[in-house]
């Protein structure tokens, strides 16, 4: 004939329902079905905490309200939880996430055009104002090495009086300096 043992908890446990109990014991949380522990995980790991809450919600050992009121979680939380353990199970809450990242704001055309920019002596934020780009993405850009900020200080356009400096700014310009050189151009224009 089988006997029927009644569950023995051990002392100090709370209880979530009549059947669930936690205890925690160092830097790890036990759960505890009748006297046996049935889980546990450490205190901060709080992917194995909604695993396990929602292992439990689905199991019918907890209730969902039992969950919310004991560990004063959301409603949301752990509905979201339940549909996560559904659909993906433990991958749901251990495995990698696929974060997909914006665009990418430096495309190589933008990042010629910026440049250019830079070469010419204009400020980094100046040409984020001018692209419609955060200071900050140029900068990071130029310390990753994708774009190169000029050590020496350019001799402006209206500068470069011999024709050495001019050569040394239509190097240093992708597409040469009578491109981007609209008053040249311009003054040009009117002397004819």
């Amino acid at each position: 004939m089988v006997q029927t043992l009644f569950p023995v908890f051990p002392e100090e446990i709370k209880m979530i329902n009549h059947q669930i109990g936690i205890k925690p014991v160092g830097d790890k949380i036990f759960y505890f079905n009748g006297g046996g522990v049935i889980y546990e995980h450490e205190k901060d790991d709080y992917a194995s905490f909604r695993y396990i809450s929602s292992q439990m919600i689905i199991l019918g050992s907890v209730r969902q309200t039992d969950v919310i009121k004991f560990f004063k979680v959301s409603k949301s939380s752990v509905i979201r939880w339940q549909r996560i353990y559904k659909q993906k199970g433990a991958k749901g809450f251990f495995g990698t996430k696929n974060v997909k990242k914006g665009g990418n704001v430096l495309t190589p055309e933008v990042l010629l055009q910026v440049q250019s920019n830079l070469n010419l002596g204009k400020a980094v934020k100046e040409i984020g104002v001018l692209f419609g780009i955060k200071p900050d993405t140029i900068i990071k850009a130029i310390q990753s090495g994708r774009l190169t900020k000029p050590s020496v200080e350019p001799v402006s356009l209206i500068e470069a009086k011999t024709q050495s400096q001019r050569s040394q700014l239509d190097i240093k310009a992708p597409m040469g300096v009578a491109c981007i050189n609209e008053e040249g151009r311009l003054n040009a224009v009117k002397k004819k």
